[in-house]
């Protein structure tokens, strides 16, 4: 039987550190996926500008060019609710984007 990634990172998270770098990479790696499926009208190599930098506990931070951080803010609703939504609990509870 399969378990839904939410409950099997709730079970990880409270036992040591090392589990948080384990939750930041999987946030990561969701995120990146997230941002290709609801940014698919956006040309590949714009998407390939676009880094998920870091995850505090509940803001995830993205830096890309200016333009895109304005578009990316924009549509920020819909992939909070996708990260969250693949990871099966509210993890994410703002994202926050920075020009590079």
């Amino acid at each position: 039987m399969f378990k839904p990634i939410g409950s099997l990172i709730e079970g990880i998270a409270a036992r040591s550190r090392v589990p948080k770098a384990i939750l930041a990479l999987q946030i990561r790696t969701i995120a990146r996926k997230a941002l290709a499926d609801s940014c698919q009208d956006l040309d590949s190599e714009i998407l390939e500008a676009v880094r998920v930098t870091s995850f505090d506990g509940k803001t995830l931070k993205i830096t890309a060019p200016s333009l895109v951080c304005a578009e990316l803010h924009l549509r920020s609703e819909g992939l909070k609710k996708e990260i969250n939504k693949t990871l099966g609990k509210k993890v994410i509870s703002s994202l926050r984007f920075r020009a590079c």
